[in-house]
């Protein structure tokens, strides 16, 4: 593959003022469009703004718009117009285009040449909706794929007018039970100044976590930037639940973990069994083990609503004296509790306890943790290589691609396989599979590159390499 230098490409307005730049490979082609008047009376019709091509292999840019739709919002226009085209994507959910909110996903499609690779993405602005997408053959995929976050990371409007619409429908911030004469305060006002940024598992301290086998963060569901919140789905709860932004998250399937950046307070979210619902027999439990624990704690009860609690003071754990407060409120099951477990200094403890209530009445437990089905655009091999990798036969995967693809592009094809499944292993809690996975996807991206068999190529594949290497994140 040759390398390419990427380049701020400048495309003019061809409708609605909508003209914009964006790094593409300095070697991609400008492709003519069709002289056309806009016409939207159909309603899945979008008009081309511009459509780019790489000279080397069938991988192409296409930017087109249409005006947006008078109801819903941006992941529902989304979804209503892929389901037209009668594609089925693997993966979809909010990210970013440039500045611009966006839904982004990824789905396979059936090209001339054999299996292809789509990513796309749908943003409004201005009452005018936006969709990019980027192909490529399934053999280019890792390059696709680079070219493809330069795409979102670059893309920026000549004229932005700013979001008129959500961009996905919002989930409840929290729900009190019945008959709770309760006022909390929205989770998004304990938001702190390091935003989105601290949720995402490319965070430093995130990946820090992970690679010491603390955990993962968990997958974000929903972004409601302007109001300081975010809604998780965490396996350990089986629950998705609003936190403030700015915090760090980590789930290792037993616990969900909330920390403040400087440490000084931590909330473990955790189901607790609760013989014949009586919090309060529990309450007595965790008191009696912190009085075990601890030489002269200071205990006191607690009750606001629906929530009962104990209040640990004078812990002597360290340097200097911490506070921990136990919150339980009834769990979505008979016999079962929620807890949150609070533990800060004693200056901070009404602030984290406050935060620790309405995490708990933030929680909705309303999940489906279905593994996406097989693309069927995967060729033959690629089917049962998965297939036995979801089996951990993992030699016998990779037999099965090498032996499927006389490519040199099936080794970044096996990276990309240890790298799903790290994924997959990390969200489950399962920390050391998930590091063993990630081992090996560095291993398989070294001998993508180390196969080129001349410089220029080898810089590219290079190039490949360290690319995917930072997408992993983490130390190599």
């Amino acid at each position: 593959m040759t390398s390419s230098t990427f380049v701020q490409r400048d495309f003019p307005a061809r409708i609605a003022n909508l003209g914009f730049s964006v790094d593409l490979p300095d070697s991609w082609q400008a492709q003519d469009l069709p002289e056309e008047e806009p016409a939207f009376d159909d309603a899945t019709r979008l008009f081309g703004l511009a459509a780019v091509a790489a000279p080397y292999a069938a991988i192409i840019l296409v930017a087109s718009a249409r005006p947006a739709f008078d109801e819903g919002t941006v992941q529902d226009w989304a979804l209503w117009l892929i389901q037209q085209h009668q594609v089925q994507p693997s993966t979809l959910g909010p990210a970013s285009l440039g500045d611009l909110p966006a839904i982004v996903g990824q789905c396979a499609v059936q090209g001339d040449f054999g299996p292809m690779t789509m990513f796309f993405a749908f943003a409004e602005d201005g009452g005018r909706l936006l969709h990019l997408s980027l192909i490529g053959p399934d053999a280019l995929g890792a390059h696709v794929f680079q070219v493809w976050q330069r795409v979102l990371a670059s893309f920026r409007l000549a004229a932005p007018q700013g979001a008129t619409v959500l961009l996905q429908p919002q989930p409840e911030v929290m729900t009190a039970a019945p008959g709770d004469d309760l006022t909390l305060p929205d989770i998004g006002s304990f938001a702190l100044a390091g935003g989105r940024a601290t949720l995402e598992q490319t965070h430093p301290i995130n990946q820090a976590l992970l690679e010491q086998g603390q955990g993962f963060a968990p997958r974000i569901q929903a972004m409601d930037e302007d109001n300081g919140r975010a809604w998780v789905v965490s396996p350990a709860l089986q629950a998705v639940l609003a936190v403030p932004l700015g915090w760090h998250l980590l789930d290792d399937s037993r616990r969900l973990l909330l920390l403040h950046p400087d440490s000084s307070v931590q909330i473990s979210l955790e189901q607790l069994p609760a013989p014949e619902g009586d919090l309060q027999a529990l309450l007595g439990r965790i008191e009696a083990q912190a009085r075990a624990d601890y030489p002269a704690p200071q205990c006191q009860r607690i009750a606001s609503g629906a929530t009962v609690g104990l209040a640990v003071f004078d812990i002597d754990d360290g340097p200097e004296p911490i506070a921990q407060l136990h919150l339980l409120v009834a769990g979505n099951e008979p016999e079962t509790a929620l807890r949150a477990r609070v533990t800060t200094t004693r200056e901070q403890a009404t602030m984290a306890g406050d935060l620790g209530e309405v995490l708990l009445y933030g929680i909705q437990f309303q999940m489906e943790f279905e593994p996406p089905a097989p693309d069927d655009g995967q060729p033959e091999w690629a089917r049962e290589a998965y297939a036995l990798e979801a089996q951990d036969r993992l030699e016998e995967a990779e037999q099965a691609m090498r032996r499927g693809c006389d490519h040199i592009g099936v080794l970044i094809s096996i990276a990309h396989m240890y790298r799903q499944r790290m994924l997959r292993l990390a969200q489950a809690g399962d920390t050391a599979g998930a590091a063993h996975a990630r081992s090996k996807a560095v291993e398989w991206a070294y001998s993508y590159a180390g196969s080129a068999t001349s410089g220029g190529e080898g810089a590219a594949l290079s190039m490949e390499r360290d690319e995917f290497v930072r997408e992993l994140g983490g130390q190599t």
